[in-house]
This record gives structure tokens, sequence and C-alpha cells, in this order.
């Protein structure tokens, strides 16, 4: 299989995770540890962490599912639908069996860096933000995180569905900006669901949330579109809800 057809075959999983079917922890740490292995990052630091919570971890999960819902309609898992649709949905399905909670990172320095700084900083290198006590949380050190977060799983994507496992991403949570005057986060509250301090695993400005699993042999109910026989349509009945921009919105040739 292409890695453009491997790729093809991934949707966004919001309520058909199959909770029968496992992935093993050895299966998820050996996937992690392969995308390390071939992920890029700035000087292989590698600035983040990840919480990687599994099937024994069933009350963090529920966590992270309310603080991904920032809406009361319409929200990532929908974790506050009414009971039948609950019941219809199925709730087994809704929670996947892992969730990988990916947040900042202060990185010890390599021994690049070391190396660097004796050479040519006649001591430890205070250049590289993503080791730095006082600026490993400013903005321009956390949008680096963020894009090294973002290579790192689509890698782990393709390694995924490689091993017939689902893997979707969420982006939608409460936000932390970085306050250096104040020298603290200011963090955005949820008005729906729970915020980021309810995990005190997260002491770090959150990146983003991934999912993985088996998908369950159902129809996704909170999914938006849906493949039948090699034809996209909506869930909701019509054709090509999620349709994309045509490659010319997004490319401009300068020659």
């Amino acid at each position: 299989m292409s890695i453009e057809e491997l790729y093809s075959k991934r949707r966004q999983i919001r309520a058909a995770w199959d909770n029968e079917k496992v992935p093993p922890k050895e299966l998820i740490y050996d996937l992690l540890k392969r995308t390390q292995n071939i992920a890029p990052s700035k000087q292989n630091l590698f600035p983040f962490k990840i919480h990687a919570f599994g099937p024994n971890n069933y009350k963090e999960k529920k966590i992270v599912e309310q603080i991904c819902c920032l809406f009361e309609v319409g929200a990532v898992n929908n974790f506050n639908y009414n009971e039948a649709e609950r019941d219809k949905a199925g709730e087994s399905n809704t929670l996947p069996p892992w969730v990988l909670v990916f947040e900042l990172r202060k990185c010890k320095p390599n021994k690049f860096i070391i190396e660097y700084g004796e050479r040519f900083e006649g001591g430890p290198s205070t250049r590289y933000t993503q080791i730095d006590e006082n600026k490993f949380r400013e903005s321009s050190n956390r949008t680096l995180a963020a894009i090294e977060v973002g290579m790192f799983t689509k890698i782990l994507a393709g390694l995924c569905l490689e091993n017939d496992l689902a893997i979707s991403y969420i982006k939608s949570f409460p936000e932390w900006a970085w306050k250096g005057q104040r020298n603290e986060y200011s963090k955005n509250k949820n008005n729906v669901g729970l915020s980021w301090d309810s995990l005190p695993e997260i002491t770090e400005a959150p990146l983003l949330v991934v999912q993985i699993g088996y998908k369950a042999d159902m129809v996704d109910p909170l999914s938006s579109t849906v493949e039948v026989d090699g034809v996209i349509y909506s869930t909701k009945g019509g054709v090509l809800i999620e349709d994309k921009p045509s490659i010319d919105t997004i490319v401009q040739f300068k020659d």
C-alpha cells in the first residue's frame, strides 16, 4: 500500500471506538518509540511530554473527554448527550482505549547543545529556548513545540494505520497562555465541561489530544462524514459536507 493510500484510510472517530478489542500497552509504546526515531525535532530535543492514558485510566479519560467539550451541542465526544442519544450511540463507543495528552516540556541539553556551548559560547548555551527555564513557556517556543507535535502525530498516524488502528486529533480545549510578567499561565476556563486543572498531571501548556484504538463495526453517530462504497456522505444525509478547498486556493506559485 502506498503512503497516499495509507493516509487516505484515516477518519476522525468520535463515537465508534471498539472497547472490546483493545491495543496492548506494548503496541502503543512501540508505535511511539518508532515515531520518535523518525520524527523531526529542532536539535532533536522534542520539547513536549506525552501523558498516555490507557484501558486502566477510565477516570482520567472521562476527565479529558469533558475538558474537550467546549459547547453544549456538537462538542467532541458530546459527553452531555441526552440519555436517549447516549443509549443510541452506545456509551462504550464514545471513549477510546488510549488517550494521549501532549503538553509543553522544558528540555535538558543534549550532547550537541553542550558541545555547541563549550565551543562557541564558552560555557552552557543560552540560545536555545527549549532548554531555558525563563523562555521555554514563551509563545515562540510553544509554537515550535506545537509544530513538532503535529509532525510527530502525523508520523504516528501512519504507523497506527499500518496496524489497522484508528487515530483522532482534538484541539478543542481551554488554552493556556504564558504571562511572563506575572510568571504564571493565564488559563481559559471551560463554561460547559471541565478545565485542565481537573487533571493534576498537566502542569504545562496543553498542546494536543490524540485518541487511538480500533474502530467499532458501526457508523459513527457523531461523524461529520462517512464513506460507503467509495462515496463520502454526511451522516445527516447530505453529500460531502466537509468538502475541501481547491488546491489552487491554498497554493500560489510565484513563477
